[in-house]
């Protein structure tokens, strides 16, 4: 059963700041808006009511965390959920470690009295969620910063867009920057991907992005930090040859091993029927490359954007072939808020540990 005497020790808190940090980290914890419903009800059971001012006190480790309200009970503080329902819920947050179900021999949830108190219950043990109760305000106030930077991020963006309107830009420059609207409409859309926006429509509007000579630099996963590199220190591709790295570095680099059977060329055909896979290099980069040449623009521009060496995508197109770097870059992108060293990360995967081998032990991709 769950006991007073052996709850964890917390700060005392109110249920209804507990409540608006869980709401406002549920999609880091995965959870749904009804699931965060069931937590909203689990909490009203908690007695932590003054008796006699009838106003909500503090939780603290004193108040039995343990809730032996009836099933019947917590559909109806839930909205009106069913029964299966709740039990999916329920599922679902002792799954991420927000509770702890303590049931009894026949499964009935009941208190337990001991000199005419209760001291502890069958039921549904809260003290978990409790324990994580600063760790959840701490992440709830960095969330709320966040959505202030990116509100204050977008309408940056949307001054920036109207400015460059009023330029004569190329098609593929003026479908990035019509591209925008799109992207700061979703709701899923980043502080890391609003930053990577607001540096490359600077780059645009200081006439940093040349038509034809340099690509527009592309990447919604890049702080905007990393973006503000010169034209010279962007790589300029010719050719990618098995033993050479690009221009820009200007050394020779061995390989040991033969060629992979991923250096043929790639066709536009196959460049176009893959290009729509892409999430992120297709959000960026809306014109398909028309030749070979184009598409090494990308890898290496794009690369250099999610701060991936030049060497390691020399190294990645001979042993994964353009498509097979194009789709790793994309997969990197999607994961750049946890990704650290994408350079790092990206060789990983050129050693096999994070691709599946297939065959006599080539690496394999997606197709």
């Amino acid at each position: 059963m769950g006991a007073i005497e052996r709850q964890p020790y917390f700060k005392p808190i109110t249920r209804r700041a507990l409540m608006t940090a869980v709401n406002t980290v549920s999609k880091d914890l995965g959870l749904r808006a009804a699931s965060v419903v069931v937590v909203d009800a689990l909490l009203s059971c908690l007695p932590c009511k003054d008796t006699k001012t009838g106003v909500d006190a503090p939780i603290t480790p004193m108040t039995l965390l343990t809730v032996f309200a009836a099933n019947d009970t917590l559909c109806f503080r839930a909205k009106g959920i069913t029964d299966r329902q709740l039990r999916r819920h329920l599922e679902r947050l002792e799954s991420v470690g927000l509770i702890q179900r303590r049931d009894s021999a026949n499964g009935k949830r009941f208190p337990i009295h001991r000199g005419g108190k209760v001291i502890g219950a069958f039921g549904i043990d809260l003290s978990p969620l409790l324990a994580r109760s600063e760790e959840f305000l701490t992440l709830a106030e960095k969330r709320r910063q966040e959505a202030d930077e990116l509100r204050g991020l977008k309408s940056y963006i949307y001054k920036l867009r109207s400015e460059c309107a009023l330029l004569c830009l190329d098609d593929e420059v003026s479908a990035f920057v019509e591209g925008t609207r799109n992207i700061m409409r979703r709701a899923g859309t980043t502080l890391t991907q609003a930053r990577a926006i607001v540096a490359k429509l600077t780059d645009i509007l200081m006439g940093t992005a040349k038509e034809k000579d340099t690509p527009l630099p592309a990447s919604d996963t890049v702080p905007t930090e990393n973006m503000q590199a010169s034209p010279e220190t962007q790589p300029s591709v010719q050719t990618i040859e098995t033993g050479k790295t690009p221009a820009t570095d200007g050394q020779n680099v061995r390989h040991n091993e033969p060629p992979k059977s991923y250096t043929k060329k790639t066709t536009h055909g196959s460049i176009s029927n893959i290009w729509l896979k892409l999430d992120t290099i297709a959000a960026f980069y809306p014109q398909v490359p028309k030749t070979e040449h184009d598409l090494h623009q990308v890898i290496f521009d794009f690369g250099r954007l999610l701060r991936i060496g030049p060497n390691t995508l020399a190294k990645a197109i001979s042993t994964l072939g353009n498509i097979g770097t194009l789709m790793a870059q994309d997969r990197i992108a999607a994961k750049a808020d946890h990704i650290s060293n994408p350079d790092a990360y990206l060789s990983t995967i050129l050693e096999g540990s994070l691709w599946p081998r297939v065959g006599h032990g080539q690496l394999s991709h997606p197709t």
